[in-house]
């Protein structure tokens, strides 16, 4: 039986003891554990030590009031399903939580064990189906690496958080130089099989916190968190390109096992030393992948 971690934005110590006794009494398998906090930044320091199953918030608290505080909670709390208590009766008000992202509100005064264990449960169960379709959409279905148009989303909000906050970060273009002879003298079959060993090296190998996406064809993408320097951004790419350019044992069309050596060209820039817009960076990213590969060399990072 599993013991699910509800965190619950409460200052009302009254309503916070009776959601406890109201779950701890339920007639159900599911197990809660509840950790409740008076205030919002409370609630923000124990985001960053675990993350919750779901979040169960009173729209008032000291540090916050009204529907900001929905809108403060999604934003330090991406990807975890917020169920809103509120002492206000309107239906409206409720409506209007949803449509900013919670997934449920119960009024205060309906409470009962049976209703908030089903609106979590409930809750939760939308929440991971919302989350499975998302993935399903920004996938790439050969690889199951981000695909585009997850890439696209990504670099916008990296780039708005980096300039928002004068952060830095890279991004490494990789093309897989002899691709397209893989294709034609072993065949389509080989050419998806190595597609999906690059790209399960490229998710086994990263550091957390860096994006890998299949940009297209042979190409690939990784954006790069916590680059701050040209040093930094060269070790990367250069630890990118010992991984992936080997060699590869393949499957021919009759079956036959041949061994392909593949080599990669890497171009590498970073914000905002290279450019200072997503249309520039990905232009210079792209001028320094082909750069390197036109002059063989295994990685190009333009001078700055």
């Amino acid at each position: 039986m599993s013991t699910w971690l509800i965190y619950l934005l409460e200052d009302n110590e009254d309503d916070v003891y009776l959601v406890k006794k109201l779950l701890s009494e339920v007639q159900t398998r599911q197990k809660y554990k509840i950790c409740a906090f008076s205030n919002l930044s409370s609630l923000a320091r124990a985001l960053t030590q675990a993350l919750p199953d779901t979040m169960l918030i009173d729209l008032n608290v000291p540090d916050s009031m009204g529907l900001d505080t929905l809108v403060n909670v999604k934003r330090i709390a991406k990807g975890i399903p917020i169920i809103v208590l509120t002492g206000v009766s309107e239906e409206f008000y409720g409506e209007q939580a949803i449509q900013l992202g919670a997934q449920d509100y119960i009024p205060k005064h309906e409470l009962s064990g049976t209703l908030l264990n089903r609106t979590i449960m409930f809750s939760k169960e939308r929440h991971d189906m919302q989350k499975n379709l998302e993935n399903l959409v920004s996938l790439d279905r050969l690889t199951m690496l981000h695909n585009r148009g997850a890439f696209d989303q990504h670099l916008q909000e990296t780039f708005s958080e980096a300039q928002r906050h004068n952060h830095t970060f890279g991004i490494l273009f990789i093309d897989l130089d002899n691709f397209k002879p893989v294709n034609d003298e072993l065949g389509h079959q080989a050419g998806d099989k190595l597609l999906k060993l690059i790209a399960s090296k490229l998710k086994l190998f990263k550091r957390s916190a860096d994006f890998v996406a299949r940009y297209g064809g042979d190409e690939f993408v990784i954006v790069a968190h916590h680059i701050d320097n040209q040093e930094n951004l060269h070790k990367l790419a250069n630890y990118k390109y010992q991984l992936l350019a080997d060699a590869y044992c393949l499957e021919d069309k009759d079956g036959a096992l041949k061994e392909v050596n593949l080599e990669v060209s890497i171009g590498a820039v970073m914000f905002p030393a290279h450019a200072d817009s997503i249309q520039d960076l990905l232009s210079a990213a792209d001028k320094a992948m082909y750069y390197a590969k036109e002059n063989k060399l295994p990685l190009h990072i333009p001078a700055l």
